[in-house]
């Protein structure tokens, strides 16, 4: 993915993911954004399932010790 936003830019890498199957299942990044989608989906009956996601690029050992971190805190 960097590499793809370095080569393209940010404007079309923006516009590239969009058009794809990101914009598919992602209405947008904020409130004002997914308005209009979910007013458009409601028309046809469609209802939305809102959730919050968070990612992030990081080293492989730096997510393992993150991910245990999580399970040591969690109840069993």
């Amino acid at each position: 993915m960097k590499v793809l936003r370095t080569v393209l830019g940010k404007r079309l890498f923006h516009l590239l993911m969009e058009n794809s199957f990101y914009g598919h299942f992602v209405a947008g990044a904020g409130i004002d954004g997914i308005k209009p989608v979910i007013s458009k989906n409601m028309e046809y009956g469609v209802k939305s399932i809102l959730d919050y996601s968070v990612e992030e690029d990081m080293p492989e050992e730096k997510a393992v010790e993150k991910e245990q971190r999580l399970v040591d805190v969690s109840p069993a």
